[in-house]
């Protein structure tokens, strides 16, 4: 009899310690702190962007300040930059289709595991915070998809530049320019004003989903920043 006690014992012991480890393995909190992690991922991509537009916008001033005397140095740090710019765009396409990735395996983790919660008062709250989480992470797509808007067409415009000027980089070539690259600066402050905005609500994004003080865990399946 106690042989069997004992046996019991064990065998509970067991399943709730098994219990214990599967529950710290699928902690919702883990991949709260993942999306966390995308979010600022994506977040230093886009800053690191809007550093990439100054950059252009600077390089094309050059051009037609330089344009009664050598404007070459400065088209060839031009097409560097547009080249750079469009890198750092492919970065932050690739960062938030990341970012997008972790926010729906977390939530449907969430809505799995709200479940198992037997106590209906308790469900209903998780339901409507899950709800809430939700509606302010799909809420950035209402900043991203004008800002791509955008950014799409202005870009386009930047490397239609580049080939304009790189056959008739004269004096006369960049004045008749003057109103493209007038629209190329305009078009560039309203993608940073955009980013701004993104970046502001990704803040405040970051910070529903991570508890204070604490750092979002290093998401491991992000592709490395450069």
């Amino acid at each position: 009899m106690k042989t069997k006690y004992i046996a019991v014992s064990l065998t509970i012991a067991t399943l709730a310690a098994a219990v214990i480890i599967v529950g710290c393995k699928t902690a919702g909190y883990q991949q709260a702190d993942k999306t966390g992690a995308g979010i600022a991922s994506f977040r230093a991509e886009i800053v690191k962007c809007k550093q990439a537009v100054d950059s252009t916008l600077t390089a094309l001033d050059q051009i037609a300040l330089s344009a009664n005397t050598n404007p070459r140095p400065a088209y060839e740090n031009y097409c560097k930059q547009v080249a750079n710019l469009d890198a750092a765009a492919n970065r932050v396409r690739s960062s938030a289709q990341t970012m997008k990735d972790n926010g729906q395996a977390y939530f449907a983790q969430w809505e799995e595991q709200l479940s198992q919660v037997k106590d209906e008062n308790i469900r209903k709250l998780a339901q409507n915070r899950k709800a809430k989480l939700q509606e302010s992470f799909d809420k950035i797509r209402d900043y991203t998809e004008p800002l791509k808007e955008q950014f799409d067409p202005w870009m386009s415009s930047l490397k239609d530049l580049q080939t304009y000027l790189a056959n008739d980089l004269t004096v006369n070539g960049i004045a008749a320019a003057k109103k493209p690259f007038a629209a190329a600066k305009s078009n560039g402050a309203k993608v940073q004003k955009s980013m701004d905005g993104l970046v502001e609500e990704l803040n405040d994004l970051a910070a529903t989903l991570t508890p204070a003080n604490v750092q979002p865990v290093a998401d491991t399946n992000a592709p490395p920043v450069k």
